[in-house]
């Protein structure tokens, strides 16, 4: 019982020098994390980071201390060097191959949220879709298209692609601006056209914010194309507007070019 006790306490002598090690280790990181998500915090506050920025920048310094305490652990337990470059690289490797479009993602969202092409409520275009933003996380956007489908892109994808934002303040009112292109034959001289869109574009402006214009942006000797531009306060009138004011200018245009048929 007695060589027991004293192999024991020799054990423990033996051993006390990596334990102590460990223990101050602990303590260190621990006073490290505390001390540096504190200023992070501060830091995040005072830039008026969005609260997912803010989450993903604290994970960020968390993981980093916690993956320098596994190593420096790893090295008090005698494991050598060597075996730590090899450990990390494969690590890191299998890491990078699994993650790289989370990361990614992760990385873009940040860079979205910090540089806000676009917010919450706005409505935009990316890349062929578009829709009525409802919530910027760190992976993906979600928009509401004007049919009310939900469309989930990814925050990397949205940098790769062109961002249109529709949306615009006028008088304080924040409204969506949206546009589109019809094209008419040289069958209808231009002065009557453009008087027949003025007065189909003067009744369509009722009920809306403001009133509906159009310019020419295209004329050769086939055709003219001319760009309408009109202004409404819900995503929900968005198509339904654009669909009155199509129908009506195409009608406007028949009735005008029916004489001369």
């Amino acid at each position: 019982m007695l060589a027991w006790i004293e192999g024991f306490v020799e054990a423990v002598r033996s051993y006390l020098p990596i334990i102590i090690q460990y223990v101050a280790l602990i303590v260190v990181a621990l006073a490290i994390e505390r001390i540096g998500t504190s200023k992070v915090r501060k830091a995040i506050e005072e830039a008026r980071l969005p609260p997912e920025a803010g989450n993903a920048i604290l994970l960020a310094l968390r993981v980093s201390i916690l993956v320098v305490a596994c190593i420096v652990a790893l090295n008090i337990g005698g494991v050598p060097s060597s075996w730590l470059v090899g450990l990390s690289a494969l690590g890191g490797t299998a890491i990078g191959f699994a993650s790289t479009r989370s990361v990614g993602n992760l990385i873009s969202g940040i860079y979205i949220m910090i540089t806000r092409p676009f917010r919450i409520g706005d409505y935009v275009r990316i890349g062929n879709l578009e829709g009525e933003v409802m919530e910027i996380t760190m992976n993906y956007t979600k928009l509401r298209a004007p049919d009310g489908s939900i469309l989930l892109i990814s925050n990397q994808k949205v940098l790769d692609s062109h961002v249109t934002n529709f949306s615009v303040e006028v008088g304080g009112e924040k409204l969506i601006r949206y546009g589109f292109t019809m094209g008419f034959d040289h069958s209808v001289p231009t002065d009557e056209l453009e008087g027949a869109i003025r007065s189909v574009l003067e009744e369509a402006s009722e009920g809306l914010p403001r009133r509906p214009t159009f310019e020419l942006v295209k004329c050769d000797r086939l055709n003219r194309e001319y760009h309408f531009t009109f202004y409404v306060r819900d995503v929900d009138e968005l198509w339904r507007t654009r669909d009155k004011i199509m129908r009506s200018v195409l009608r406007a245009w028949e009735e005008l070019k029916a004489p001369r048929s």
